[in-house]
């Protein structure tokens, strides 16, 4: 079965705005998921945000082209009432991490790709900076054995 992870806002804006040195292991997670290595997952709270702030710091056409491209290669989960609350009675400290934590939750996924772990300290699921997720050994074997179909390439 494929891994399928949650990809948190932090790492699809390293890609968008190439912010070093993030941009590579984020690019490459995104790329990763694009060729079919592993399922992504991320939410329409997320993509709504990333498109509020790509359209404000780049334009709206970017933040079209960008948000469509995600729409192609990611499973995009809706939020609820039932999240909200969640959250709100959570002790996870930022609300809108908490709502991501309680999408992952809710949906059966297990880890959460991000570079904000701070916030999802003493929880019951993985959480990995797009570096640590690339360099689990797990996760090292899956990119090794389809590795000479075709290297990584920018996905957004």
């Amino acid at each position: 079965m494929k891994e399928k992870i949650f990809i948190d806002t932090d790492v699809i804006l390293d890609v968008v705005f190439e912010r070093k040195p993030f941009f590579y292991d984020s690019q490459k997670i995104l790329s990763l998921v694009e060729k079919n290595y592993f399922i992504g997952f991320t939410s329409s709270l997320i993509l709504a945000n990333c498109y509020y702030i790509i359209s404000s710091s780049k334009n709206k056409n970017t933040a079209i082209k960008t948000i469509s491209k995600l729409r192609s290669i990611l499973t995009i989960l809706p939020f609820t009432d039932k999240e909200i609350g969640e959250s709100l009675n959570s002790n996870i400290k930022d609300f809108e991490d908490g709502i991501q934590y309680f999408i992952t939750i809710n949906n059966g996924l297990e880890t959460i790709i991000t570079r904000n772990i701070s916030d999802y300290r003493n929880i019951d699921i993985n959480v990995f900076m797009p570096n640590d997720f690339l360099h689990l050994e797990k996760i090292k074997k899956i990119i090794e054995l389809k590795k000479h179909k075709s290297p990584c390439r920018q996905t957004l």
